[in-house]
Parts: C-alpha cells; structure tokens; sequence
C-alpha cells in the first residue's frame, strides 16, 4: 500500500473536498476518506476499477495510508480526511472541466460508451445542459481526450433512468429534431463490455479495506445489492428502460 509522506493542499474542485497529497512512491493523488463517507469511498473504488477494465479514462487508483501524525493538528484534516486507509485517485495534470461547446468537439464513441456506463452503475452525478450542471468529466488539454472522474454517488438506490435520459452529459447525442430520446447503442457490444469488466469485481471486492467495511452498516448487504445492479443488464428490462 502507498503511504502518504505529505498532504499540500485541499483541492478547490469536489463536493467532498479532496486533498493533494504526496505519495511514498513520489506521484501526487487526490485522495478522499471521510468527507467522501465510507460507503462513498467504496464506491469509488468499485467504479474506478470497473470503468478501467470496461475502457474508460480513469486516472489509476489506489488505496493508500494516511498516518496519524500528518492529521493530528489541524482540525479540518481531523474531520475532512482523518487517519487510516483513504481512496487515491493520481493526479492528472493539464486538464480543464468540459463545458457544452468542448463536449461537440469530442468522440462521441467515448461519449456514448461513457453515457452506457453510468447508467450501468447508476450514476446520476455526471450531469451537464445548456443550463449548467455537475459533468465530473474533463479535457486533457496536452492530449485532447477526456478523462474521467468522481464515483463516490454511484449505486443510486433512487436512480431515475428517465433523468439520466435527460440531463447526462452525453445526452445530446441521442435527442432528435423532436428532443425525443433516440437510442444508438449496439447492445451486443456492450453486454460483451459489461462482462468482461464484471469479470474482475470478485477481486476488486476482496481489496476494500476492512476498516471500511466496519463503517459502513450491512456492508455485505451493500455489495450483495451491487452485484445486484452490476448483473440488470442480464435481463430485458435495463435494454427495454432505454428506449
């Protein structure tokens, strides 16, 4: 596990108020513990590793160790982060947060694979209209490909399908002249997507760390409804809800 030597500063971006921290092995990461809630931490380390291993832009993640030593005096670290085991995310350099007019220059591949697999983890945080919203999505401004970010509400209990429809930041992609919903999607290749990333998940369960899972109330019953959510695309009505 990579320990953390040094914590900078608290990141301005986030509803849960990351920090940048330094890593033993000398890479800087934006790490979440207490702010983010056990069970939002949990989250984020199921997401990430799925999304990975479907073939998303997410920065690696890693569980790393805050020492008590480096928390001890200052009350906001105290309550924001606290000591023990903490989600990482690696800091990705150079990037700036999309906005409606950078989305129409993007790959609208990623996009639709992005829209399909929040809406498999029923994530409803990644939102953006010409209103305005939260997209958690980002332009790497040296490579010019999107990057990926913040699962921590994933796994919505109340995950309303018609919204995500409507507000995703990729939604514009499937509205037609009559702003109805026109779905694109080869269902074929995103079971086989599906799938394969699912294939990891017994192994990305055995890594979350025991202190989180003592937090967080029926935490078996928690991964067990996960599986749950994770398996809906085997049935008829997650393809049927996308028409």
């Amino acid at each position: 596990m990579i320990n953390i030597i040094e914590i900078k500063q608290k990141m301005t971006q986030g509803k849960t108020e990351p920090w940048l921290c330094l890593g033993d092995d000398n890479n800087e990461y934006v790490v979440k513990r207490l702010n983010a809630t056990f069970k939002g931490c949990l989250y984020e380390w199921i997401a990430a590793n799925l999304g990975q291993r479907y073939g998303l832009a997410i920065p690696d993640c890693a569980l790393v160790y805050v020492d008590e030593s480096l928390v001890e005096y200052d009350i906001d670290l105290l309550v924001g982060l606290g000591s023990g085991v903490a989600f990482a995310s690696r800091l990705q350099p150079d990037l700036q947060e999309v906005n409606v007019n950078l989305l129409r220059r993007a790959d609208k591949q990623i996009l639709t694979d992005l829209f399909m697999f929040d809406n498999w983890i029923q994530n409803g945080d990644r939102t953006l209209t010409e209103a305005g919203g939260n997209p958690n999505l980002y332009f790497n401004l040296a490579s010019n490909n999107l990057v990926v970010f913040d699962h921590n509400l994933a796994f919505e209990q109340d995950f309303n399908i018609e919204e995500h429809k409507k507000l995703h930041v990729s939604s514009f992609l499937f509205r037609g002249q009559t702003d109805m919903f026109e779905p694109m999607f080869e269902k074929q290749m995103y079971v086989d997507k599906f799938t394969n990333a699912l294939d990891g998940l017994d192994a990305i369960i055995a890594t979350i760390p025991d202190e989180w899972l003592q937090e967080i109330p029926d935490a078996l019953g928690e991964i067990d409804r996960i599986r749950v959510v994770l398996g809906a695309y085997n049935h008829d009505d997650f393809w049927r809800a996308l028409q």
